[in-house]
């Protein structure tokens, strides 16, 4: 759904009439209805690791211990790193991290060298301990800040600048979370609506993006090399 389609379907449940228009509309309620979706978005982008908001990272090391900006790396709307996602995929190992900041003086009064690199997160640069050779291909993923997308299907934003940006996140959910706060905003009860989007949001969380099957029997169920019998129909 658009923005102009979720606050008209908002709107209609709640007995305001229903614009043509958003971005631009002078109508105080409809301008209120804008800013109570961006507050909406925003709030529940930051509820959990979505995976509409999950994207990978791309970084071509340099021979230096600070390897640039992370806004520079992961550059759709960088908001949190997704631990245990980076990899060196030129030699096919982690990169351990990120290190506290004591970790990371430990290592720096120290010398370290080999493989294993580790790196830390400062000033809102990616520190690399030691330092990495020139020219890997290192990968990790990352959630964005950005909920919405232009229609242009390549411009991701943090707030709306067009009728007809697309919402990235559950329509459902914002549509529920902008009626609440819609009608706290009002003065209007809005108790029970609150309490049933919490569930919505915690269910859709739970199952977003699926989960994996856990084991409880001390490994993993996956094929691997050997030789295979079956259960029954032996040829005798």
């Amino acid at each position: 759904m658009s923005v102009l389609s979720v606050i008209a379907t908002v709107c209609g449940r709640t007995n305001v009439p229903v614009p043509t228009t958003v971005l631009g509309n002078t109508d105080t309620q409809i301008v209120q209805m804008l800013r109570l979706l961006e507050e909406e978005g925003n709030d529940l982008a930051q509820r959990g690791d979505w995976n509409a908001l999950t994207y990978e990272a791309t970084l071509t090391t340099l021979a230096a211990e600070d390897q640039g900006a992370i806004t520079a790396i992961a550059t759709n709307g960088f908001r949190t790193y997704k631990n245990g996602t980076f990899w060196d995929r030129t030699n096919k190992l982690p990169i351990l991290g990120p290190l506290s900041d004591s970790e990371w003086q430990t290592r720096k009064a120290m010398t370290f060298t080999g493989p294993r690199y580790q790196f830390r997160f400062r000033g809102n640069h990616i520190l690399v301990n030691p330092t990495p050779t020139a020219g890997y291909d290192w990968r990790f993923e990352y959630i964005s800040k950005n909920w919405m997308l232009g229609i242009d299907g390549t411009t991701y934003k943090q707030y709306a600048t067009l009728d007809t940006d697309t919402l990235l996140l559950q329509e459902e959910l914002l549509i529920a979370g902008l009626r609440w706060r819609w009608k706290k905003e009002k003065g209007f009860d809005y108790a029970e609506d609150m309490t049933t989007y919490e569930f919505q949001v915690k269910d859709a969380l739970a199952r977003d993006g699926g989960k994996p099957t856990l084991q409880m029997d001390g490994g993993p169920h996956e094929a691997r090399p050997g030789i295979f019998v079956l259960d029954r129909n032996w040829a005798l």
